[in-house]
């Protein structure tokens, strides 16, 4: 007698978006600090409270890579270098570190993402002769400012300028980024700098979808963040603000 065939049904994990594992640590209290920081956007950018979320994943996957305090190099909830903390007007010092606040980070991150979208509206100079070139498309003007959160107006202005002395559109992202090597980024830098826009660019429509937070709150004027005290720093926990002094 034939033996009957038994068919084994293979389990597979879906892997879960990493949307959904931010948003389940987006509390009230972070999403109003995003919302309240995308009012400092306007009509004429693209952004919104969901860019900034999908830059707050990316930088630090919503406050759980923050590294250490005091460390030199990018730090915070947004990974903001100390020098770009303090054009933005944030304090940054060992007693008080307004990076890892989520308030006046997040309204710093969104002030950094318009002086970028500002600085690549027109022709900016910079330093030295260089100059940014204007991106008048403000979609693709995005990408440029996206690419310039991750790697300075600096860098991104040389490749524009490297890719018209080519002949290229330097308006364009797809021939501005074969130029961030000869700029001065390294191969890997280089791939970093494209992969974080290909990525904050998903995520934030992604988050778009998904998200609680009111895209529509960049309409109204930011609350002013108060000034933080100093001896001690902030935690959030369980969507509370709470003060932690150092002695």
């Amino acid at each position: 007698m034939a033996k009957k065939k038994v068919s084994r049904k293979i389990k597979t994990h879906k892997k879960v978006s990493n949307i959904n594992i931010w948003l389940e640590r987006e509390t009230p209290h972070t999403r109003a600090a995003l919302e309240n920081a995308s009012r400092h956007f306007d009509a004429k950018d693209g952004f919104t409270v969901n860019t900034l979320e999908a830059i707050y994943g990316q930088e630090s996957s919503f406050g759980k890579n923050r590294r250490a305090r005091g460390i030199s190099g990018a730090a915070g909830d947004f990974q903001l270098e100390r020098a770009t903390a303090k054009r933005m007007g944030l304090v940054v010092g060992n007693k008080n570190d307004e990076r890892f606040d989520v308030d006046n980070a997040s309204a710093a991150a969104a002030k950094y993402l318009k002086t970028q979208d500002k600085i690549f509206g027109k022709k900016t100079p910079l330093s030295g002769n260089l100059s940014t070139s204007p991106v008048k498309d403000s979609e693709e003007r995005r990408k440029f400012v996206i690419a310039a959160f991750n790697a300075g107006e600096g860098r991104i202005a040389k490749a524009q300028s490297l890719a018209e002395a080519d002949g290229r559109n330097p308006a364009l992202w797809k021939n501005v980024k074969k130029y961030l090597e000869s700029a001065g980024a390294n191969a890997d830098k280089s791939k970093e700098i494209q992969e974080y826009v290909e990525n904050v660019l998903k995520y934030e429509a992604e988050f778009s979808k998904k998200s609680k937070a009111d895209k529509n709150a960049k309409a109204g004027k930011p609350k002013k963040v108060k000034n933080l005290p100093t001896g001690g720093h902030w935690i959030t926990l369980d969507g509370r603000h709470i003060f932690i002094e150092e002695k």
